[in-house]
């Protein structure tokens, strides 16, 4: 008999107060029991349930909120993505499966403040945006996945400030029901932190659509569509800090050669080898830096920088093995921002406008860093960088940016370089978006 196990993925809000509201989630899609293998369903082929609570919500739920529309539009924002189909059924039930050995086979949506429902959240009722549980076997092949939005929680579909965006925050949730783990990519819709309305004075919903490593990722597990001729190809890679030192926990991701887009990105391994599937036939520069998580193995925090060029081709696996020595690093980046406001979400920009942006960590003296931008469509304004006054516990530069007009749609990234060399990238921190920005 097989054993079919559970996980938990979850939306934390942190408090950030002088900086601004985000939440943060976390969970490994990965099977223990399944040897490390990826979690994902046998085939394409998935069976929903939309709960009833979704056709009557509770009073968290701003009135009037389109909540049964935002649940369509982000199981079909995921189906455009790859090779994956969702079978809509509405059922009377209001509670995810418990917590065991098994669930009842119904894979859920719901909003239902039930006492099973509560349970999930405990003691972080009023820091989580929603839980995803996740059933699957010892072959990590799912069997059932059950998301329910957290009923001490606000939520609403028109960006009403203070909110979580409805489509946003199940778009994500959606993510993890598909065997999806969380991003590095601060860009990427599955990226650990989002933003409540009125963030940087807009409405969250940046997320609501996929960013290029979402689809990467997704096709890694089901293959792209039938009609997408321009996939899929793989990079396999191991990269080393000398000939007996593993680079562990470094980010790793590639960006488009022309226009500077963020594609994909992973972590390496403990042995310093990455996989990166599901890419787009074309030219990229691979990138990698230090998590910033201090290992067992070694104590020093080092800089990031690029490891080269490859070309990715349908059906091919491009392979790329390099020995860095990127430098140690003395400062760090953790948030970026607007409008006076930091925070661990991308900024939202548009083409043919400029931007007072803002980087805060630890360390940053506009008097020995240079910023630039992973792009060609987007400049740093010169003599714009300045120190700003964010109290004595964080770092914080501000410095202009222009967009231009033609800019593509997509993620791009942030480069801070000191005068030694060290290097630090904001990877996905701004997001060129068809949204205006005003």
């Amino acid at each position: 008999m097989k054993n079919t196990l559970a996980k938990f993925v979850s939306g934390l809000l942190l408090a950030l107060t002088a900086l601004s509201w985000s939440a943060v989630a976390y969970t490994p899609q990965i099977s223990d029991e399944a040897k490390g293998s990826r979690l994902k369903w046998k085939n394409g082929t998935i069976n929903i349930a939309l709960s009833s609570s979704l056709v009557k919500p509770p009073l968290n739920i701003k009135l009037e909120s389109d909540i049964t529309g935002a649940v369509r539009r982000s199981l079909a924002t995921w189906e455009k993505a790859a090779g994956i189909k969702f079978n809509e059924v509405s059922s009377d039930k209001q509670s995810v499966s418990p917590a065991g050995n098994a669930g009842d086979g119904v894979s859920l949506i719901t909003v239902a403040p039930t006492t099973e429902n509560l349970l999930l959240f405990g003691g972080e009722s009023s820091e989580v945006s929603a839980k995803t549980r996740v059933f699957y076997n010892r072959k990590g092949i799912i069997t059932e996945a059950d998301i329910v939005l957290n009923p001490h929680v606000q939520f609403s579909s028109d960006g009403t400030i203070g909110t979580f965006d409805l489509e946003e925050t199940i778009t994500h949730e959606i993510g993890h029901l598909l065997g999806l783990a969380h991003s590095h990519l601060v860009g990427s819709t599955m990226q650990t932190h989002q933003g409540k309305n009125g963030i940087y004075n807009l409405p969250q919903i940046a997320s609501r659509t996929l960013s290029d490593s979402d689809i990467a990722n997704l096709r890694a597990l089901y293959g792209a569509k039938a009609d997408d001729e321009n996939c899929c190809g793989a990079l396999k890679g191991k990269i080393t800090l000398s000939p007996t030192a593993a680079a562990n926990n470094f980010h790793v991701w590639l960006e488009e050669s022309e226009t500077g887009k963020i594609h994909a990105g992973t972590i390496t391994q403990a042995d310093g080898s990455f996989l990166l599937e599901g890419l787009s036939a074309g030219k990229y520069r691979v990138l990698a830096q230090d998590s910033g998580e201090k290992q067992k193995n070694r104590k020093r925090i080092f800089s990031g920088g690029e490891l080269g060029e490859v070309s990715i081709e349908n059906g091919k696996v491009a392979v790329l093995e390099k020995q860095i020595a990127f430098k140690e690093r003395s400062f760090s980046l953790k948030y970026v921002g607007l409008y006076g406001q930091i925070s661990n979400i991308p900024i939202q920009v548009n083409g043919g406008k400029s931007f007072l942006i803002y980087l805060g960590g630890e360390n940053l003296n506009p008097n020995e860093l240079t910023v630039s931008a992973s792009t060609p469509f987007i400049k740093v304004t010169p003599n714009t960088t300045f120190k700003q006054d964010f109290g004595d516990e964080i770092s914080v530069l501000s410095f202009e940016i222009s967009v231009k007009l033609n800019a593509p749609a997509g993620e791009y990234s942030l480069r801070l370089q000191k005068n030694n060399g060290e290097v630090e990238y904001f990877v996905g921190g701004i997001i060129n978006d068809a949204v205006l920005n005003p």
